[in-house]
């Protein structure tokens, strides 16, 4: 039984989170199906969801988790029925939102505490060697510059494109450009690794 309901949850939480992923997407198909209000309070019932899952995956947030999820839900309602004027192009900041959200968080983590790759990097390896964390600070660094990069391209596509190009940018491209930074830097730390290895 155990076995089956943690299936249930990463499926579900994989679901929520896809969705979310693939929202530059939904927003392309759904433009004519659905007004920006409802695209808007749609996104709010995601994030509200996903949220949830947080809380059901990791009791130990579980009452702040609930807080959030409540007030995302709430606030989707409000939108619903307050802000009929929602202006597509409002929609369209998300990627951007989301990509300084993360830039942020791997800022900050240069300057205070491990670098946001070395922590990553500590789960599989814990006995890191220095080569090692040297790398991953220097990794930390590459996705700041990659992720700056993306966010004056996706703020260009939401402001000065048209829907098409941004949905394909924000919805494909980006992800495509996520991909070969992670592979690239995959195989050149297998190569490092044997350099340290033989050090």
């Amino acid at each position: 039984m155990q076995p089956l309901r943690r299936l249930a949850r990463d499926a579900a939480k994989s679901l929520v989170v896809g969705t979310l992923f693939i929202y530059p997407i939904a927003i392309y198909l759904a433009e004519d199906y659905l007004t920006p209000t409802q695209l808007t309070a749609g996104l709010m019932f995601l994030v509200a969801a996903r949220v949830l899952f947080a809380a059901w995956i990791k009791p130990e947030h579980h009452r702040r988790d609930l807080v959030i999820a409540a007030a995302l839900g709430v606030a989707a309602f409000l939108v619903l029925f307050l802000l009929p004027a929602v202006k597509i192009e409002w929609l369209r900041l998300y990627p951007a939102v989301f990509t300084l959200a993360i830039l942020a968080t791997f800022s900050v983590s240069l300057f205070h505490g491990m670098p946001m790759v070395e922590r990553i990097a500590r789960v599989l390896h814990p006995d890191l060697p220095p080569q090692g964390v040297i790398h991953c600070r220097r990794v930390t660094v590459a996705w700041c510059l990659l992720l700056t990069v993306n966010l004056i391209i996706s703020l260009y596509t939401a402001f000065a494109t048209s829907l098409r190009i941004w949905s394909l940018y924000n919805g494909i491209i980006v992800y495509l450009l996520f991909a070969l930074m992670l592979g690239g830097e995959y195989l050149l730390r297998l190569r490092l690794q044997r350099k340290w290895e033989q050090a």
